[in-house]
């Protein structure tokens, strides 16, 4: 079903699903606008270095400017960032065979953007679990432990079709995977770990096990989890679990003090699964890049607005998060203090 299949942003996650999709024979075509990347790539092979796994495998690659001799793909992995979606949409459609999908394998609520632009029955739904970056041309990291589950699939639409256990037997090959029909209640709980996690990381400059455990900072990912959470589910959302943690809970504990040590003792557990890797904001800062904060807390944010639901944390942290892209604030873990209210 799915035999010529091409990765579009060979990042910290596009280079975890190409090595692996390569390793178990798959072939895909590894496509980025990186060139030291894709040059390091094609003469040494793509390294993999893992807990508890490191390997290099021979990956194909190239530049995202010759793509006019690719020809055409079955299943293209779109997993560039969020503000590069409309772009990458127009341009991957033009090299989607008749029946072929484009599958969001990106941090944000990206799939309807796509959509418009593709169609609805060419989009797929991938929601990442899992954890990596890459700081060195040719050489991914892959910071969560690989038992953890790493991929959610879901049609737009709900429905379970032959396509997607199809696609999540391939993603097996990646990491644990699973088929959900309520893609957007896992999207949301997603969104909810990327505006926590995300952010506080980037703030903070606090790795992901971290911002999880240290005294205050953990307060506030409840508090910009419980934010998400409201927004989602005013929505008309069916919240799934947040790290593990049933999504009310995040609100309940709140105001009920038994609650909150409940779902700090249960964050501090799930932070042994996340090894010492830092959230992809906070590597982008660490770059000098342009950040997802609007496709992220920002996100959130606005969509709350639409329905008259405040998100104030979430909105200070965006504010925060574009003083920091612009050089007016370091991470520091007394950065916290700034979402006090």
């Amino acid at each position: 079903m799915f035999e010529r299949i091409a990765v579009f942003g060979v990042g910290a996650i596009g280079s975890v699903i190409g090595a692996y999709l390569t390793k178990s024979g798959h072939d895909p075509l590894l496509i980025d606008t990186w060139a030291d990347h894709v040059d390091v790539m094609n003469d040494r092979g793509l390294r993999v270095t893992a807990v508890g796994d490191e390997f290099t495998t021979n990956v194909r690659a190239i530049h995202f400017g010759d793509m006019a001799m690719t020809g055409s793909f079955d299943l293209i992995f779109l997993a560039m960032k969020s503000y590069d979606s409309v772009w990458s949409a127009n341009l991957l459609k033009n090299y989607l065979n008749p029946g072929g999908v484009i599958v969001s394998a990106q941090n944000g609520v990206n799939d309807d953007t796509i959509a418009s632009v593709v169609g609805y029955s060419n989009v797929i739904g991938l929601v990442i679990t899992i954890g990596a970056g890459i700081y060195d041309p040719g050489h991914v990291q892959r910071t969560s432990v690989l038992n953890r589950p790493a991929f959610t699939l879901g049609e737009l639409n709900g429905i379970k079709t032959a396509r997607i256990e199809c696609l999540s037997g391939i993603m097996d090959n990646v990491g644990p995977s699973k088929v959900t029909t309520n893609l957007w209640g896992e999207r949301w709980a997603k969104l909810a770990t990327n505006c926590m996690s995300n952010s506080l990381a980037a703030l903070t400059g606090l790795g992901s096990a971290d911002i999880r455990q240290e005294p205050g900072v953990v307060d506030q990912y409840i508090k910009i989890g419980s934010e998400v959470v409201n927004v989602g589910t005013q929505m008309g959302l069916q919240v799934e679990p947040i790290n593990g943690i049933p999504a009310d809970l995040y609100n309940k504990a709140l105001t009920d003090q038994v609650v909150m040590e409940e779902v700090k003792t249960r964050l501090a557990e799930g932070a042994s699964q996340l090894g010492d890797g830092r959230p992809s904001m906070a590597q982008d800062l660490m770059k000098g890049r342009k950040t997802e904060i609007q496709y992220l807390n920002g996100y959130a944010v606005s969509t709350g607005l639409g329905m008259g639901v405040g998100a104030p944390v979430n909105e200070r942290m965006t504010q925060l998060i574009q003083r920091m892209e612009q050089g007016l604030l370091e991470p520091a873990v007394g950065n916290i203090n700034y979402l006090e209210f």
